[in-house]
């Protein structure tokens, strides 16, 4: 059985007392309570990113909303895993967007596009493109930045 010394002791009980004391927590004394909410520290988020219309003819504008993302941080965009843009989330972890398909024959078919922030929280969604559907446009008053691809072939 190994023995302890009384270094390793005294080592142990100093360690103790300062983690119970609550001394570990104050670096966080100066900030503003909302950044202590407990899913910043723990990294645990449930983003979710919808798109007005699933399907759409050349030329159409998809509206997309995300949430549950961390608040006031630059998401990033991307269309077939290709970068698109940068967006900032609201104080509710919140961003809106429009994305403005190409007009092209080549630009045919199924798009993906993810809102991501820091790797910790991202959400995809999709909308198609094709010739049967009908031309769709962003909701009247719907409030987000607008971003124009070109024609791609999807991936």
């Amino acid at each position: 059985m190994k023995t302890f010394t009384l270094r390793t002791i005294v080592r142990s009980v100093v360690a103790l007392v300062v983690l119970l004391s609550g001394l570990a927590m104050i670096p966080y004394f100066d900030r503003p309570a909302a950044a202590l909410e407990w899913r910043m520290m723990a990294g645990v988020y449930a983003p979710e990113l919808s798109v007005h219309a699933s399907e759409g003819a050349l030329g159409s504008q998809f509206a997309f909303t995300g949430s549950g993302f961390p608040a006031h941080q630059p998401a990033t965009l991307f269309v077939n895993g290709r970068y698109l843009g940068r967006v900032m989330t609201d104080e509710h972890g919140m961003a809106q967007f429009v994305v403005q398909s190409p007009t092209s024959r080549l630009a045919l078919g199924h798009y993906d596009v993810t809102m991501e922030v820091d790797m910790n929280a991202s959400a995809t969604q999709g909308f198609t493109l094709s010739e049967d559907a009908p031309l769709v446009w962003a909701p009247d008053g719907f409030m987000g930045r607008l971003f124009v691809f070109g024609a791609r072939l999807p991936q």
